[in-house]
């Protein structure tokens, strides 16, 4: 076979009320495939998680994995019937498998269906923390070979695409299309994936295919949300695309990549490329190394490195003249939310100018930070649970300097790149502190998303987080900063944030109280589970 078509799916995670929602979605993917002749049809990892819907999801995730394994047979029947119906070849994502003697021990499993609706199995090799940690998946030690008329596949399960010496040991032995089916829940984590997947085309002259999961199940906090972009990658050379990118989807929506790829082609190059590192790799010898001390500015005649001027950043009123780098930063910020635009930034000069500020960067005039808020009444509030209840919709519009006496943090932001320079605390103590005092406000509310809540929502609370990061065994990127600025908790709110993948939409109601106006009193009340040491 000179020429093969490859489907790769963008797979919608959704909740389902029964196996045979499951079992029509599948279906049709696979029919869909079959329509457009596809040889090959890649499913991501770990897709089979929304068969967690149908079981307890308030279990603690290592037990609903296990769970996920006794589907194992359901899954195998409606994968060999689809595929004996198609004729097609499914690498049919993975799924947690239990081991025969021990099931307590679930391994993570990708099963390759031909076309007669037999099957083999390629388990991941190399398991992330949370895996490991988290879920208690144990990892194989075996990397195979499948033998189809397509070539020879290999498939590296997610994280084990990460791993150059694995994938060019299947190379070496003669595979020439590498699956890689992932399930990755962030940007950089997709990106992680994305990158080793092309790198490995590039070094190893081969085909990639790589699946991703998108979509959500909200109800489930560990696999709460997707973020994955479907591609068949190729070599970077003459005979193959520009950008090695042979297809690609639009990513986080739910699609089918599909395109043709070239072996004959493939395997002149590997023969006769503009580059050859598959070839040339087996006759590289280990380099020598050798250690070499460059001298330092100690004294010993090396003139010390030259200062570089510090950039000077100064915090002004916000003007119309920087809504435009307050909507970039907000788009880098929150790839996902739609930024500010002018009509939003417009709304809050007209409410509450004294109110608004940026940070500046002199000589350039980029717009490096954002802070901006309103005053209220918080007890004429009729809803403080979420962020647009707070903000009029983010219009500001609920401004009320005449009763008011809280100071509503509304936003707070840094560009990349820009971090960690101290011009968020700049921003604080002009935009909120020096304001309340200005103003004679009692105090500054937020509400402090907590960044970092995913990675821990399946094994604690919001309030169980909120309560670890108080204490200072844990670091949240949002909370604990604020917490060192001199922010107290008060509580937290579930829903604050919607569309927000890191807080799962959860934040810390924070406070603080201006000591001018606020007295003994105010400083005893409060939520006790939120003192630190308590």
């Amino acid at each position: 076979m000179n020429r093969a078509r490859i489907a790769a799916l963008q797979y919608f995670v959704r909740p389902i009320r029964d196996f045979s929602e499951f079992r029509e979605q599948v279906a049709g993917l696979v029919h869909t495939a079959a329509d457009y002749d596809a040889d090959l049809l890649v499913f991501p990892e770990y897709f089979t998680v929304q068969l967690l819907t149908l079981g307890d999801i308030r279990r603690p995730m290592d037990e609903q994995i296990r769970d996920l394994s006794r589907r194992v047979p359901d899954y195998l029947e409606v994968f060999e019937s689809l595929a004996r119906e198609c004729g097609i070849h499914i690498v049919a994502g993975s799924i947690a498998t239990a081991d025969p003697s021990d099931p307590d021990k679930v391994y993570n499993e990708s099963y390759f269906f031909a076309p007669d609706g037999t099957h083999e199995t390629q388990g991941k090799i190399n398991m992330t923390r949370f895996e490991k940690e988290a879920w208690r998946v144990s990892p194989r030690d075996t990397l195979k070979l499948f033998d189809t008329p397509m070539g020879r596949v290999a498939i590296t399960i997610c994280y084990d695409v990460e791993f150059p010496e694995l994938c060019r040991a299947a190379a070496l032995a003669g595979a020439v299309i590498l699956v890689v089916p992932s399930y990755t829940d962030d940007r950089q984590g997709f990106l992680r994936v994305r990158y080793c997947a092309q790198a490995r085309a590039i070094e190893n002259q081969m085909f990639v295919v790589h699946s991703s999961t998108v979509g959500s199940l909200p109800m489930v906090p560990a696999v709460s949300l997707n973020y994955g972009q479907a591609a068949i990658l190729t070599p970077s050379d003459f005979p193959f695309a520009r950008d090695g990118i042979l297809a690609e989807g639009i990513a986080n929506q739910e699609t089918m990549v599909i395109g043709e790829i070239a072996l004959d082609v493939l395997r002149r190059n590997r023969q006769h490329g503009t580059v050859r590192p598959l070839r040339d790799g087996r006759a590289m010898k280990p380099p020598r190394i050798e250690e070499v001390q460059l001298a330092t500015a100690d004294g010993s005649g090396v003139p010390a490195r030259p200062k570089r001027p510090r950039r000077r950043v100064v915090i002004r009123s916000l003007a119309p003249e920087h809504f435009a780098g307050v909507s970039e930063i907000a788009g880098l910020i929150y790839p996902d939310i739609s930024p500010w635009d002018d009509e939003y930034l417009q709304s809050h000069l007209s409410v509450f100018p004294q109110g608004q500020f940026v940070a500046v960067e002199q000589g350039s005039g980029l717009v490096v930070g954002v802070c901006s808020g309103l005053v209220i009444d918080w007890d004429q509030q009729p809803d403080t649970s979420s962020w647009n209840a707070l903000t009029a919709g983010g219009h500001y519009t609920n401004h009320d300097p005449i009763n008011g006496s809280t100071l509503f943090a509304a936003d707070v932001m840094v560009r990349p790149g820009f971090q960690g320079q101290g011009i968020g605390r700049r921003l604080y103590k002009r935009g909120r502190f020096d304001l309340a005092r200005q103003l004679g406000l009692w105090r500054v509310v937020a509400g402090s998303r907590l960044r970092g809540y995913h990675r821990f929502a399946d094994t604690l609370s919001a309030e169980e987080y909120a309560i670890e990061v108080v204490n200072g065994r844990r670091n949240d990127p949002t909370l604990s900063f604020q917490l060192h600025l001199g922010f107290r908790v008060t509580g937290v709110v579930g829903g604050y944030f919607g569309g927000d993948p890191e807080s799962l939409g959860w934040a810390a109601v924070i406070e603080w109280l201006n000591d001018e106006v606020a007295d003994a009193g105010d400083h005893e009340r409060g939520d006790p589970r939120f003192v630190p040491g308590v």
